[in-house]
């Protein structure tokens, strides 16, 4: 393992989307912004200091690329302009200009971008600027806490690392930006770092690091997914691993890591979210082979209530799992509807489906209570679809009265599935009922409506006249305050 404090990586790239045709980019330009995923990690150096690792990947479909003289796309160029304030005042920065690789059959690359800033202990402010020198540009603005090292036994951050690229220059792991594993991706793998144990097990030099993969409600090891080694204590131990994840379901999870002294005793631990995406496909003639006895789905045998069971699910299903659910709700074969709830939860829990569940079914009584009206249950409702798909949000501007306005709701999610810092508009045309309307989303195969604001300012307004500009109007400004600051 080369030295961690001197790792440094200008830019990696990895192939992924299609780009867009030369004779399109003029008009692309105009509306493309580039997006990207960012991630900020924190180590430490051996007298203590903190330096935090921050990893932009920006995404290749996002990006404008220029055709050369001959007629063919050359490749993405961009400037990329990191900043670190603390106070109002700049305290940091570091400008780059990226250049991506020659296309390979016509594919865009995502790039994946990283700095190094040594900083106090404190609170700060990152942002950083994206100008596609092609197209547009995109700011980001994020709060960084950076912590002082303990003064016992500690890890660093996890870093999650790509698995499938191994850098040759010394220049240490690239990193797997973001948290959100999808089906095509089959190993977890990462790096982190564990100081001070030398100090911490005072002369007893033998300690045991546990790494797990562990269920998010519950804290409970999944399944096969934990390694134990016995190690002698150092004053820094680099440390990395990976596990196959090609059988893990769908769910949340957390990965740790964790140190134990000869008494089992946990001295520090370190845990990072992930998301897995992994769809299971269904062969309806195996079903009639589950077994049911003593199985969570045993003792429910009324059709009209494994209906509501499986309706209550479509928000989480997949396509295929959606269209076997209506047509089993359809159908009312009681036995058929317990195997397929069975095998759907136990597809993501394997270890205990009925505790996942049990965990769902609790959040759909929520979703009930919280967006239920007369003629809908809440999972039926748009804003119910969104909880149980996406999580609770992060924040919700709740906005019943404004002038001119229909009642609208903003709610915003640090991240929604794959993607950060995404947003959902919502309001009540019908000014009566309890069912906001899904009017808008950031997030890519749900509804978006460039022209939402008016929409939701359209009240007193014909439609035969509504346009897509922002209303002018100080409740108009107020909505794109809303949405562009969620509070």
């Amino acid at each position: 393992m080369t030295d961690p404090y001197l790792w440094i990586m200008r830019c990696h790239l990895r192939p992924a989307f299609l780009s867009m045709s030369a004779v399109a980019v003029g008009s692309l330009a105009a509306q493309l912004h580039p997006e990207a995923v960012i991630a900020t990690r924190t180590f430490y150096t051996p007298d203590k200091r903190p330096v935090v690792q921050v990893n932009t990947s920006i995404l290749g479909s996002t990006l404008i690329t220029d055709p050369s003289d001959a007629g063919a796309e050359a490749p993405a160029r961009l400037e990329v302009t990191t900043i670190v304030e603390r106070d109002g005042s700049i305290i940091d920065f570091r400008k780059a200009l990226l250049d991506g690789p020659p296309l390979h059959h016509g594919r865009s690359p995502d790039l994946i971008h990283q700095e190094r800033f040594a900083l106090e202990p404190g609170a700060y402010a990152l942002e950083v600027g994206i100008h596609d020198l092609n197209g547009a540009d995109t700011t980001y603005r994020l709060p960084l806490a950076v912590s002082a090292m303990p003064d016992g036994a500690a890890f660093s951050d996890l870093l999650l690392i790509d698995p499938t690229i191994e850098r040759k220059d010394g220049a240490g792991p690239v990193p797997y930006t973001g948290s959100y594993y999808p089906s095509d991706v089959g190993v977890l793998a990462f790096y982190v770092e564990l100081y001070q144990m030398d100090r911490a097990l005072a002369g007893d030099s033998l300690y045991l690091l546990t790494t797990a993969i562990e269920s998010f409600e519950g804290h409970e090891v999944f399944g096969n997914y934990q390694r134990m080694s016995r190690m002698h204590a150092h004053a820094l131990e680099p440390l990395s691993g990976r596990f196959d994840i090609s059988e893990l379901p769908s769910g949340n999870y957390l990965l740790a890591v964790e140190a134990r002294d000869r008494q089992g005793r946990s001295l520090t631990r370190r845990e990072q979210f992930i998301q897995r995406n992994n769809p299971i496909s269904y062969d309806l003639e195996d079903l009639n082979g589950v077994g049911l006895n003593g199985t969570f789905v045993d003792p429910i045998d009324d059709p009209d209530t494994l209906a509501e069971y499986l309706l209550s699910m479509r928000p989480v299903a997949d396509d295929l799992e959606r269209g076997i659910i209506d047509r089993q709700v359809t159908d009312r074969d009681p036995d058929q509807m317990k195997r397929f709830l069975y095998s759907f939860w136990f597809n993501r829990n394997s270890y205990d489906p009925g505790g996942v569940f049990k965990t769902y079914e609790a959040q759909v009584m929520k979703v009930n209570r919280l967006f239920g009206t007369r003629i809908k249950r809440g999972y039926e409702t748009d804003r119910g679809r969104v909880w149980l798909k996406y999580g609770a949000p992060n924040s919700v501007t709740d906005r019943p009265a404004d002038q001119d306005a229909y009642p609208y709701q903003i709610w915003h999610y640090y991240r929604a599935g794959k993607y950060t810092n995404r947003r959902f508009v919502f309001y009540q045309p019908d000014l009566v009922t309890n069912d906001y309307e899904l009017l808008h989303s950031e997030v890519p195969g749900e509804i978006q409506n460039t022209g939402w604001n008016r929409v939701i300012h359209s009240r007193n307004t014909p439609q035969n006249v509504l346009n897509t500009a922002r209303p002018d109007s100080y409740s108009g400004e107020r909505l794109e305050e809303f949405f562009n600051d969620p509070r």
